[in-house]
């Protein structure tokens, strides 16, 4: 499987990134920030959502430089 990044709602759309300010008591409705810039990324649920529809069918994943791919 060739890497594909991972963004749609999960990457920052001011500075391109994921990096995400997660509350440890977050849920469904808690809104989420890029840790980098502070921009509005959306809900905790549309991410979660998002990254599960992205991520289906991988085995691992590379975190680099605020970047998710694919392995």
């Amino acid at each position: 499987m060739d890497n594909k990044r991972l963004d749609h709602k999960l990457d920052c759309k001011a500075c391109g990134t994921i990096q995400m300010d997660i509350p440890d008591s977050a849920e469904e409705h808690t809104p989420i920030h890029c840790s980098k810039c502070g921009g509005y990324l959306g809900e905790w649920g549309e991410l979660q959502d998002d990254f599960s529809k992205q991520a289906r069918g991988a085995q691992a994943f590379d975190l680099n430089h605020g970047n998710i791919t694919k392995k």
